[in-house]
Formats: C-alpha cells, sequence, structure tokens
C-alpha cells in the first residue's frame, strides 16, 4: 500500500532534506509527492530548465527506500510566464481580470498557457522517463474555478457549433425566442456573466450559476457541461505529454463534494482517482457522513478504488485554522478513507510551513520540524497498515445500494432551483445519511453506471431526462430492481427545457404516477405528512398526485391537498418504483427509507442500536476473506452489538456478540469462517 506524505523540498534547506527522509522512513513512509507547485524553480526562465534540485531531493528520498508521485506544476504558473501574456489571467462573471499572487491563476483554454503547459510537462516527462524511484504521477492541482475571458467565448463558441451542427438547433434547444434572444450565428453566442437583470429578481450568493444570475437555462447549463470538457481536455494535453515518455499510473486529486466540474467526465482519462480530505478546516466542519459519502463518490466516478493524495493531518487553514485533531482522529479518518475504497494514503502536508498563506496549514511536523503526538500517530498506523495492507488493496465495498449523483441535475437545480431553500446536494446528503444511520453501505455514483449489480437505487430530484435514461430504468426495474423517485423528476429535457409531457415526464408510466398540481412551500409554511413511516413534515415542495397504477404509503395532512398521495409505490415488471413526492424532515426521511429498504430485504453491516456517532462498513478482500470495519467518531467509549464471530485483524482476539471501541477508536474484524 502507498503511505505517503506530500513534501516541498524547495521550503527547506537541503541539510534538512535526509533528516526529513530518515523521519519519514522510520514512519513507515514509503511515497512522497513533489513539485506540483514548483515551476518556478523547475522553470526559473523562459526555457531553462533545471531538474538538478529535484534530482537531489528525489536521490535522496529514494535512498531511504521512499518512491515519488511526480505532480506536474501547472496550477501555479511563474510571474515571468504571466508577464509575457496577461490575457492568461482568468476574467471572473463580472468581467474583472483576477491576478498574481495565489495558484491557479490561468486560463485552460488559452493557447499560449496551453502550450507552455505542455512544454513544462514534456520536459519533466522526458527527464524522469526512466527514474526507478518514480512512481506515478498527478495532473495539476484540484482543477476548478471559471473563466469568462475572450479564449473561453471562442472556446465555447467552437464547443456549441460541434455540439448543435447549427445555430438553428441550438436556437431551438435554448428556446432563445424567449426575450428576444435569438443567435443568427455563432459569432453572436455570449458566456453567461454578469447581465442587465441579474441582481433584482432573486436573492442567493454570487456563485457561477447560482442566484441571482438570471441567464438563459440552456445556457447556463451548456456553458458548465463545456468548461468541465474544457478542463479535461486541458487534463489530456498533459496526460498525452507523459504518454509519450511514461506508462506508470496518471491521477488528479479531485475534491470530493466539489461540483462546479464533472467528475465523471475528468475521470475517464485518469488511471487511478484521487482525492484531497480535510475534514475539520477554517471553512467548516463535516461530519462523518459528509466524508462517507465523498469517499463513496470518489470511488463511484470510476466505479473503482482511490488514492487519498491529501490527507488532514494536523489543524489547517489560511487565515486561521480548524480544530486540532484530537488523539486517534487521524487514525479514524485513515481508516475511515480505506474502508470505503482508499487503497493509497498521503497526508499533507510533512510540515508546516514558514511562509506564504498556508502558514497555518499544519502538517506531520510542526514549523520548528520536530515529530510530536501526530508524527507518534501516523507512525502507529504505518506499523499497522504494513500487516493489513493486503485486507484494502484491491478490496471491494460489495453494496447492494446505490445513490446516484448527476451533476447536469445538480447544475440545472442550482440554477432554478425550483424553491430558494432547496439544494440538490442536501437532499442527496439527507438520503445517504437515512441509510448510512442503519449502516447500510452505498455506492455513490452515476447514471451512466451498470445498475444490473443492485437492488435498490435511489434518484432523488432526477429532473434532467433523456429516453435512454429512462429506458434504463425500465429495464432495470422489470428485472427485479427497484428504484426511488422523487418530486421534481422528470420535469426537463437533457438541454434544460420544460419537457411538455405530463409530469413526472418519462418517468410516469414507470412510477405509476401523474402530478395535478404542485406546490412550492414559502415564508415558513409547512405541510403533514403520515403514512407507513409515521408522520413527518413538509416545508420546501409538494407534488399533488393522481395515482395511474401506483398505491400510497402516505397522504398528506394538511392545506388543500389533504388526503392524497403524497408517497406511493408501483410495481413495474419483477420490481418497484417508490415516487416520493415531498421533501420531509430527517427524522421522516430515515424512517421512510427504513421502511424501503426493509421492504427490499437489505440489511445493514450491523444489527439496529443505539450506539451513538458509530460507522460500520461491511468489505470483501482481494483474496475473497470478508470483514467488518468499526469506527468511533463520537469521543466516548462505545459497544457495538455484533452477530456472528470474529477476529480482530491486528490483536487475533475473538470477537463474539459486542465490540467495544475506545474515544476515535477503530476494529477491524474478519469472519472468523474466513480465517
Amino acid at each position: 500500500m502507498k503511505f505517503g506524505v506530500d513534501y516541498y523540498p524547495e521550503h527547506w534547506p537541503e541539510e534538512r532534506w535526509a533528516i526529513d527522509a530518515r523521519l519519514m522512513k522510520e514512519a513507515r513512509i514509503n511515497v512522497v509527492r513533489l513539485a506540483e507547485f514548483a515551476w518556478a524553480k523547475l522553470e526559473p526562465e523562459d526555457g531553462v530548465f533545471d531538474f538538478a534540485w529535484l534530482d537531489r531531493a528525489i536521490d535522496t528520498l529514494s535512498r531511504e527506500g521512499i518512491r515519488i508521485i511526480l505532480g506536474t506544476p501547472t496550477a501555479a504558473a511563474p510571474k515571468w510566464l504571466m508577464d509575457k501574456r496577461p490575457d492568461m489571467y482568468p476574467v471572473d462573471e463580472h468581467g474583472l481580470t483576477k491576478g498574481f499572487g495565489t495558484r491557479r491563476h490561468y486560463c485552460v483554454n488559452h493557447p499560449v498557457y496551453r502550450e507552455y503547459s505542455r512544454r513544462i510537462v514534456r520536459a519533466m516527462a522526458e527527464h524522469y522517463r526512466d527514474h526507478p524511484a518514480v512512481d506515478a504521477w498527478q495532473i495539476d492541482n484540484e482543477f476548478g474555478g471559471a473563466c469568462y475571458c475572450q479564449s473561453d467565448l471562442e472556446a465555447f463558441r467552437e464547443w456549441l457549433a460541434l455540439r448543435y451542427g447549427s445555430i438553428d438547433k441550438l436556437n431551438e434547444e435554448w428556446g432563445t425566442v424567449f426575450w428576444s434572444q435569438t443567435y443568427r450565428d455563432w459569432d453572436e453566442i455570449i458566456l453567461p456573466a454578469y447581465a442587465a437583470s441579474d441582481g433584482f429578481s432573486q436573492n442567493g450568493g454570487g456563485a457561477r450559476m447560482t442566484t441571482p444570475f438570471n441567464h438563459n437555462p440552456g445556457l447556463q447549463l451548456d456553458y458548465q457541461r463545456f468548461f468541465t470538457d474544457a478542463t479535461a481536455d486541458y487534463q489530456r494535453l498533459q496526460i498525452d505529454e507523459i504518454r509519450r515518455f511514461s506508462e506508470l499510473p496518471i491521477t488528479h486529486n479531485l475534491m470530493g463534494h466539489f461540483s462546479e466540474l464533472d467528475y465523471y467526465k475528468l475521470a475517464e482519462d485518469l488511471d487511478v482517482v484521487s482525492w484531497d480530505n480535510y475534514p475539520n478546516n477554517m471553512w467548516g466542519k463535516s461530519s462523518p457522513a459528509s466524508v462517507a459519502m465523498a469517499h463513496d463518490l470518489m470511488r463511484g466516478v470510476k466505479n473503482r478504488n482511490f488514492w487519498m493524495m491529501e490527507q488532514q493531518s494536523g489543524p489547517c487553514g489560511w487565515h486561521a485554522m480548524g480544530d486540532t485533531p484530537e488523539p486517534g482522529q487521524l487514525r479514524l479518518w485513515t481508516y475511515q478513507a480505506l474502508a470505503h475504497g482508499a487503497e493509497g494514503m498521503v497526508y499533507f502536508r510533512w510540515r508546516a510551513c514558514l511562509f506564504g498563506i498556508e502558514q497555518y496549514w499544519h502538517g506531520i511536523l510542526d514549523h520548528d520540524g520536530i515529530g510530536r503526538r501526530r508524527y507518534r500517530e501516523i507512525a502507529g498506523i504505518g506499523e499497522e497498515l504494513e500487516k493489513l495492507s493486503g485486507l484494502f488493496v484491491g478490496a471491494a465495498n460489495p453494496n447492494r445500494t446505490a445513490l446516484i449523483k448527476s451533476y447536469d441535475n445538480e447544475w440545472s437545480h442550482r440554477a432554478q432551483p425550483h424553491n430558494l431553500r432547496f439544494s440538490y446536494g442536501a437532499l442527496l446528503d439527507q438520503y445517504y445519511r437515512a441509510a448510512a444511520r442503519r449502516q447500510v453501505g452505498l455506492d455513490v455514483t452515476g447514471i451512466h453506471t451498470d445498475l444490473s449489480p443492485y437492488k435498490l437505487v435511489m434518484m432523488p430530484v432526477f429532473n434532467l431526462v433523456t429516453e435512454e435514461i429512462a429506458a434504463k430504468c425500465e429495464a432495470f426495474v422489470a428485472r427485479g430492481g427497484s428504484l426511488v423517485l422523487t418530486f421534481r423528476s422528470g420535469t426537463r429535457t437533457w438541454n434544460n427545457r420544460m419537457t411538455e409531457k405530463t409530469f413526472p415526464g418519462l418517468f410516469r408510466k414507470l412510477a405509476g404516477v401523474e402530478l395535478e398540481e404542485f406546490d412550492s412551500l414559502n415564508f415558513g409554511r409547512t405541510v403533514p405528512v403520515a403514512g407507513v413511516f409515521g408522520e413527518g413534515t413538509a416545508a420546501q415542495w409538494c407534488d399533488v398526485l393522481k395515482l395511474t397504477g401506483a398505491e400510497p404509503l402516505a397522504d398528506y395532512a394538511g392545506h388543500y391537498y389533504a388526503g392524497t398521495p403524497a408517497v406511493t409505490v408501483n410495481r413495474f415488471g419483477q420490481g418497484r418504483v417508490y415516487y416520493v413526492g415531498c421533501d420531509l424532515d430527517d427524522a421522516a426521511a430515515e424512517r421512510l427509507l427504513g421502511y424501503i429498504l426493509e421492504q427490499e430485504g437489505i440489511a445493514g453491516a450491523i444489527p439496529p442500536q443505539a450506539a451513538a456517532g458509530v460507522e460500520a462498513v461491511s468489505r470483501r478482500a482481494a483474496d475473497g476473506r470478508r470483514y467488518l470495519v468499526l469506527l468511533n467518531h463520537a469521543n466516548t467509549d462505545a459497544l457495538v452489538k455484533l452477530q456472528g464471530r470474529y477476529v480482530d485483524a491486528l490483536s487475533g482476539e475473538a470477537i463474539c456478540d459486542q465490540a467495544a471501541l475506545s474515544p476515535y477508536g477503530v476494529q477491524i474484524l474478519l469472519e472468523a469462517e474466513g480465517v
């Protein structure tokens, strides 16, 4: 297993490198990531390359048996390059040019920047083509960030011309007859930047594709798709250069729930996905379920295991810091990642930096370079993983339930959320948490995924639909699968037009319901709901349903549609379709999903219990052994009820009936039959 750290030898005196390498080896670290922000040092002048310092750093590390992941340095262009063409700087939605001084200060579509990127990557790949210590490559760093410059405009017009073929087709798909927005040719196409009516009609943030920006929904959605494709193309440019000299694995470090790019598309050209996990920083504190869901999504973007490329190892932030990880939390976060599919663990960073905006972003070592409690905890994890590597590398999460995330639907809902308090991501999170509380494992993946391995697939608010997607869902259910759909499903075509079909559109036959009307709940108004799950409350949206074959599971208990169905189930072929016509409070949503899981015969990894903060993940090792990872996210002791006989993978102790977990404790339990 890759067990490593992100290291910046350019930040430290060369005489320190050997000390760091020795400390890494003593902590069982066997891989480091290098150079992803070092362009100015690798190419100090235009066309003048200096790899000598990096050669020496790699040699120092490799003498201690440490392998290298090389990062291409294109996320931080040197000043001399940006001075050559200031039009390479990104432009925001207000037309303001962003300047030098941070990172990601470039446009992926600028032809000159692309050529310089190609050159530095080619030089690195050629120089290290046969280096025995280099193990893998990372492209750039944390892609993201919109741009509205002239290069983007020209590239967007070309992208649209390829997509639609004719300007008439584009006008039809976008419905540009509205507000006299018809385009006569491609040169008239605009970017969805700040426009005349923005800011007055809706409240909301200033992020791209969110209110108050009021552009044509087709334009907004296609711009988001375009920017993903442009970023993937820029990534591919670098991959192609590396592939001229190397067949080593290539990755890019994604960012979990970040949704400005379609990670399914970005992952297509990568050999392995990696991502950066910071559960507790100056900007916020993630719940254990949110982190678990991010792990499952990162596994789901390629439907295979992933690497952690940046795992939090200390208090962190730019201008301030989040909480300091308590004793045991680094180990807990590590094993949570491994339980959900990580088979490489790289911590950020080795040592807290003495300068720059990340002075407060602590690593394994503090500013003085001394290894204290966190270093000892990491070293202990390294010792454990030398014994447990075979359990995690190549292991599978044999889940029977999938949660579908669609970036296209994310962007559509964000542009027009139908209720100002609605969030696509928050609803997906609610459904994930409801399953997680019952210890049911989920694959978080895309609609392109083969659905046949699953018993239950959940597709909340899947409003953009194609004939192909609807047919795929029908085939899945007809063969015996079960599907959960919700309000605002099937309401639009794939290019963000409202459908002419009676809602839920292409899902109408499958769900066995039709919408009579719907009600957006505003200004504190709520509607009670009662049914098989007990009582609950809708606070954002209610579909008023007409049954066309489905049976009711819950009814509205208030407002003018009291007594009409709110939640239904429809038999379709050998399977079932559940339609949830309203949002629900967390407790009701959990009880409803519990009912559905029971109906579908899907049980959790451990019996239902009141052990608050405990997460249980069921896995199958590459050699077929089944095991359970127990994670206590609370800072109190926990007793976990078990079914069956287990053996602790570290201590060899037999475990029956229950397991005792210390605060932030972890246990890896092998099924006794597999020992």
